[in-house]
């Protein structure tokens, strides 16, 4: 028999997928789709694990995230009961988990399973989640929550007990609808990941039918023996704790039993960053880097860890630290440009230029594409005298693609290396007027007509930069010097002192604003008597020569 749509309105549809032939007998599962998951023709979300077990299914599936109205699933209902020939089964995921537990009962189900379901979205019902309070609509959803005998005679949920938001839903469910919570610890809410064996499925239905319960908990016990994505999951819950070696000895063995690698160094990927991240930014820098360090080590076999752990080091200025995951990374993967720059960075500031160069010609070979490290190479050269070479390189990257805007930052700087300053300047002016410009090139141009003797010009080209850019140096720089060969000289203060206050841990910033000196306003208020003890203090400091 063909799948054909039973109902649709403005807010979902209803698709029955038949059962395949010899399992008219079988139950029938009706799944709810999930955030994500839209109208397609008659697919349905779980379509998939539905074909392989032969189900008669029906599929809800949601037009936009509207957690599936209770009018609209009314409205569907006597198609959907006519659909169900016996025993069912109400199952979904989040949003469609949410469902399950709201509709099952309205529908004629006996039975519920649903996974990190929510018990509502209306801010007023679950001030504590925050992620889907946007798409609460009153006048559509009414009263939300998930109330007694609404999930069926028999409902299951699956839930992580360390994830708050999980957790508080879990916990009104289980106490207001008498939903039973299996846990699923460290999961977060990707507890679905447990269930895509679909044979593993087929005994979680086969138990919620049967109302189960003790025969449930069990094999979602053992299953975490079993499942590479708990231990996967487990691993990503035990880094974000700091418990790096856990971590990596959970991540190792999801790999041992399934997991693919690339999987694994996706999650490394996502996570070393964020969590070296969070610790610089609690001044912990020290902390990071022996993070970054730790990670390399205990994972030699993973591009992620060595490549993110040598990115963070270079940023960090552990140079030496730094060199041998590069390396490493470079050994499992050669054909990645990013890692060729990172470690000609790493051997150039240590004065290793020629190694550097050598670098970036085997990178421009293992990866001809990666117009980052061909601009990196580019201004190599140019800082190796090599300026033929660089004006060849940056010439061709512009031929193969004539908008690459690194090439033409090289370029401008090739042609003023050269004495070309008109050239440079046109390239650059190209540049900014593309629209959608770095800071860096705006601060470039402006150099450029300081140079050439038109600071009127130069003015609102740095002010650009500022505007892009309101914490750089080197446009605020370039403004005060602008100002100051235009002959505005307090202007050219007034600019400096603003930076050397928003700027104190810049040396250059506060060379300038020292040699042009406090503009005659601040000098007038600090002879003017008494202000505020703070201010006088800051003043007296700040302007006051070093001895």
């Amino acid at each position: 028999m063909k799948s054909e749509i039973l109902f649709e309105d403005e807010h979902l549809l209803a698709v029955h997928h038949p059962a395949a032939a010899g399992t008219a007998g079988a139950a029938t599962l009706v799944t709810f789709s999930d955030l994500t998951f839209r109208p397609s023709g008659t697919q349905i979300w779980g379509q998939e694990v539905v074909g392989k077990l032969g189900l008669n299914a029906i599929g809800f599936v949601a037009k936009r995230e509207n957690w599936f109205p209770a009018a609209s699933v009314a409205a569907a209902a006597p198609a959907v009961r006519a659909a169900i020939p016996g025993e069912a089964v109400a199952y979904g995921y989040s949003m469609g988990g949410y469902a399950a537990l709201k509709h099952a009962a309205a529908l004629g189900i006996g039975q519920s399973f649903a996974v990190c379901p929510q018990s509502s979205i209306a801010p007023a019902e679950a001030p504590w989640d925050t992620r889907f309070h946007r798409f609460h609509r009153p006048a559509l959803h009414g009263t939300m929550a998930v109330g007694p005998g609404e999930p069926g005679a028999f409902s299951v949920m699956l839930a992580d007990p360390y994830m708050p938001e999980d957790r508080a839903h879990a916990g009104r469910l289980a106490e207001t609808a008498g939903v039973h919570w299996l846990r699923t610890p460290f999961m977060d809410h990707a507890s679905i990941w447990l269930l895509v064996d679909s044979a593993f499925l087929s005994q979680v239905l086969e138990r919620v039918l049967a109302q189960d319960l003790g025969g449930l908990t069990r094999i979602m016990r053992a299953r975490r023996h079993t499942s590479p994505h708990w231990f996967r999951h487990a691993g990503n819950a035990a880094f974000r704790r700091g418990h790096v070696a856990m971590a990596n000895r959970l991540w190792a063995r999801a790999v041992a039993i399934g997991l693919h690698p690339m999987v694994r160094e996706q999650d490394v990927g996502r996570l070393l960053p964020q969590r070296i991240q969070e610790l610089r930014a609690a001044g912990r820098d020290a902390a990071a880097r022996d993070l970054a360090s730790r990670q390399a080590a205990l994972a030699p076999d993973d591009f992620a860890s060595q490549s993110h752990a040598a990115h963070a080091l270079l940023a960090m200025g552990a140079v030496d630290a730094a060199e041998a995951p590069f390396r490493t990374a470079l050994a499992l993967r050669a054909d990645v440009g990013h890692i060729y720059q990172g470690l000609s960075l790493v051997v150039g500031s240590q004065g290793r230029a020629e190694e550097a160069v050598a670098l970036c010609r085997q990178g421009i070979e293992a990866a001809p594409q990666d117009t980052g490290l061909r601009a990196h190479f580019g201004h190599l050269l140019l800082n190796t005298g090599n300026v033929d070479e660089a004006e060849g390189l940056f010439r061709a990257s512009l031929e193969s693609d004539p908008a690459d805007r690194k090439a033409m930052l090289g370029l401008s700087h090739t042609l003023a290396a050269r004495g070309n300053r008109d050239e440079a300047i046109a390239v650059a002016r190209q540049l900014v007027e593309a629209g959608d410009t770095d800071a860096a090139a705006f601060v470039w141009l402006g150099q450029l007509l300081l140079v050439t003797g038109a600071p009127e010009e130069a003015e609102p080209v740095f002010r650009d930069a500022l505007a892009a850019a309101p914490e750089l140096g080197a446009a605020h720089i370039g403004l005060a010097r602008a100002l100051e060969r235009s002959g505005r000289a307090e202007d050219a203060r007034r600019v400096a002192a603003e930076a050397a206050a928003m700027l104190p841990g810049d040396p250059k910033v506060q060379a300038i604003a020292a040699r042009l000196g406090p503009p005659s306003e601040m000098l007038a208020a600090a002879e003017a008597g008494p202000p505020p003890s703070g201010l006088r203090r800051f003043l007296s400091a700040f302007f006051s020569r070093d001895e």
